[in-house]
């Protein structure tokens, strides 16, 4: 009887040991941490990241995507009904999408307890304070020609930085074939053209689909760009003095409060008919769709190039 009592403990104190160890390993693994280096800020964060939050870092979540990474939450791209883009398919089915503002979402991201949070350097320096009380905050840069840098810091994060290489240098191959077809459109004016709240937009050459189209595959920017430095109005007047060989429209209904009418009359207008591109059939709506983040992005980057390969013959 003594002997089995001695033996009951004996397994009762191994046991209570092993789940001790246990405790422990899992306690090291969750505050295990690591150092990634990116456009020359030091960031120390979670070695393997299971939590990681996205807030207003547009960019980001379609780099996630890109790289197969699905994000615990994330700032809505889209509607109530639908927060995320059909493109971005499966991998955001199960992310919990973040529907306010930064300044709305604090409570509810305190409540998520991320342990990371992907941020935008366009964010609020108050927001981005009370945020780093949270978790770890990087700030992703908004501008289109660090993409390169934001998909491999996200890569270093997601401990997937092989395949971002891997994509990185298959866009670099298709980008040379590319370049190498459209030469012979240099003397060629390509525009592309945004509606937003009814008026037509034009951007500086390194924003949206310009960057792709005019640093990357060499194509001749327009006069009526060159020295565009901001999101400007494109008059009908504006369009018909530039009147390009090829013309990439994007529209949305949300960026024109729902109303498809502004893109029908539009294109019922008789400057419009005018146009070199319409008379020719050079026009492309929605080639690349609106809501991807135009070049500041790689698969931005990669549907532009699509685009233009097959809108340019």
């Amino acid at each position: 009887m003594l002997k089995s009592i001695k033996m009951m403990c004996l397994y009762i104190t191994v046991l209570l040991l092993l789940v001790a160890c246990s405790k422990e390993e899992k306690n090291e693994a969750h505050s295990a941490t690591k150092e990634i280096t990116y456009l020359e800020q030091t960031y120390t964060i979670p070695a393997d990241p299971q939590k990681i939050l996205f807030l207003n870092a547009f960019e980001s979540i379609e780099d996630a995507v890109s790289l197969g990474v699905t994000p615990y939450a994330a700032s809505a791209v889209g509607s109530d009904d639908e927060p995320f883009p059909s493109f971005f398919g499966d991998v955001t089915k199960d992310t919990i999408p973040l529907l306010g503002t930064s300044d709305e979402s604090l409570e509810y991201v305190l409540e998520l307890a991320p342990d990371l949070i992907i941020s935008t350097d366009m964010e609020d320096p108050k927001v981005t304070k009370q945020l780093e009380k949270i978790a770890p905050v990087i700030p992703t840069s908004h501008f289109g020609p660090d993409w390169e840098k934001n998909l491999l810091m996200l890569g270093q994060v997601t401990n997937t930085e092989a395949k971002a290489e891997t994509l990185i240098a298959t866009y670099n191959q298709d980008k040379k074939e590319a370049v190498t077809h459209l030469k012979q459109f240099k003397a060629q004016e390509v525009l592309a053209v945004r509606l937003r709240g009814g008026e037509m937009m034009i951007y500086p050459k390194d924003v949206f689909l310009n960057d792709v189209l005019y640093s990357e595959l060499g194509l001749t920017i327009p006069s009526v760009v060159e020295n565009v430095a901001q999101q400007t109005v494109l008059t009908l007047e504006g369009l018909v003095s530039a009147n390009p060989d090829y013309l990439f429209l994007q529209f949305d209904e949300y960026e024109n409060a729902m109303q498809e009418n502004v893109l029908n009359e539009l294109q019922e207008s008789e400057v419009w008919k005018g146009l070199k591109a319409v008379k020719n059939n050079h026009v492309w709506i929605n080639a690349v769709d609106p809501l991807v983040m135009g070049g500041g992005t790689l698969n931005g980057r990669v549907r532009i190039l699509e685009a233009a390969r097959e809108a340019i013959q």
